[in-house]
């Protein structure tokens, strides 16, 4: 996983849980600023769980640790400067969003709090003045649709996708119904039969029990309950309100109860995507009954006999669940691939003046905090790289750019960001050079 979307996952449980005791806000929205304030927790006021850019106001919030002086921008009749100030300091991340919201709750925000799209909430907030930035609004927005942040806001917050690797659907209405909390566990079943995910669909609309998902020996994957819901599959409701549940097909059946290898690889890929959607970093499993049923040191994959006296998931699954774990996890810490349509922003492909590996060597913060993890470079350049003027390709030098054409200066002045743009945009087909 991403440290884009493991800042997203952790951060998003605080702003869900001081959104409910708060009454207000938009979930996708506030999410975006933090990401796009603090550059996904890399920023320096980061460090000090600062992720809103909330300058310090004595008594205006009180849950803060104290208070800390750095540098930052802002703009004034659309011209940028630098400033200096002091910043609220906090203990640890919860108390960080609890101070955004005690931040936001005073008369001057009123529009914001009664708005409930993201786009609403924060133009509300920028009109309010809580950022100077031409394009916060924008920008924040861009976060939101890349991230797909707005699962966070059904429901009170607790936004449920489902697989995209089902193949084809059959929604039993026996369910618990909506799930009270997030998804922490996966549960694997076998089927005690061969079944095509055609038949254990109608199997399931004629008996009191089902599953999320279905996987034939086939390979193909089935769902009958979406994941926002918890299946009556594990003869218990509390781990199948916690748990995606999985019914296997079986390639023989007793005494062996073996699962097909395109079952088994459609497994994996199952898992793998559930960990990923729904913020599981790693899955465990635990030889302990007793670790898996109280999540014991982790332990999130359990079965269908730690509930009730039954054989399922069957000897073959039984054994095979430390080795499914291990190539789950595998998967999840697989580096991302690098893009291969290019750097693109509305439209424009940024990679004459975006290179990853010439980033991170030019900066060595950037080295020590990113490495060579090219999407994470590539979000930094557009959160923060090109608006602190940075260079980030050896045939693009915007300070040179800048220097060398009258014209650009008059129309850009300040405006950073406009420098690399003119330039993808028009600026090297019209033989301008910036080295």
């Amino acid at each position: 996983m991403s440290i884009q979307e493991d800042f997203i996952n952790e951060i998003s449980k605080y702003v869900i849980g001081w959104k409910s005791k708060f009454g207000f806000g938009v979930n996708s929205a506030i999410i975006a600023q933090a990401c796009h304030e603090s550059g996904f927790g890399t920023s320096d006021k980061a460090q000090y769980h600062n992720y809103f850019g909330l300058k310090y106001k004595e008594g205006r919030v009180t849950c803060n640790c104290g208070k800390f002086t750095s540098t930052s921008f802002e703009y004034k009749n659309g011209v940028r400067y630098p400033i200096v100030t002091d910043w609220y300091a906090f203990s640890d991340m919860n108390y960080g969003v609890e101070g955004y919201y005690q931040f936001i709750d005073s008369g001057r925000y009123t529009k914001a709090k009664s708005q409930t799209t993201p786009e609403g909430y924060l133009q509300a907030l920028k009109d309010a003045g809580y950022a100077t930035g031409p394009n916060y609004v924008e920008n924040c927005m861009r976060v939101v649709n890349q991230y797909n942040l707005t699962r966070f806001d059904e429901g009170g917050g607790m936004m449920f996708t489902n697989s995209p690797l089902v193949e084809y659907v059959d929604l039993s209405p026996g369910n618990y119904g909506l799930r009270p909390g997030p998804i922490r566990k996966i549960t694997i079943h076998h089927m005690a039969g061969n079944l095509s995910v055609e038949t254990c669909g109608r199997v399931f609309h004629n008996k009191r029990g089902n599953s999320n998902y279905g996987i034939g020996t086939d390979g193909r994957i089935a769902m009958y309950v979406e994941e926002k819901n918890g299946a009556w599959t594990s003869s218990n409701k509390a781990n199948d309100m916690q748990a995606v549940t999985i019914e296997v097909a079986n390639e023989l059946l007793a005494p062996y109860w073996t699962v097909s290898a395109l079952a088994m690889n459609s497994l994996i890929n199952l898992c793998t995507d559930i960990c990923q959607r729904n913020g599981i970093k790693k899955l465990i499993w635990s030889d302990s009954k007793n670790e898996r049923i109280k999540g014991i040191n982790g332990a999130n994959m359990t079965m269908h006999c730690d509930f009730a006296s039954t054989a399922c998931p069957g000897p073959f699954l039984k054994k095979c669940m430390p080795n499914i774990a291990d190539l789950v996890n595998q998967r999840l810490n697989a580096p991302a691939p690098l893009p291969t349509t290019g750097y693109i922003i509305d439209g424009y492909d940024y990679s004459p003046v975006f290179n990853p590996e010439y980033y991170s060597n030019k900066y060595d913060d950037l080295n020590e905090i990113f490495g060579d993890d090219a999407n994470a470079l590539w979000i930094h350049f557009q959160q923060f790289g090109m608006g602190e003027f940075r260079q980030a390709s050896a045939s693009f030098n915007p300070e040179v750019y800048k220097e060398k054409y009258a014209d650009l200066r008059e129309a850009f002045g300040e405006d950073n960001q406009m420098y690399y743009w003119h330039y993808v945009a028009f600026g090297q087909n019209e033989g301008r050079t910036a080295t």
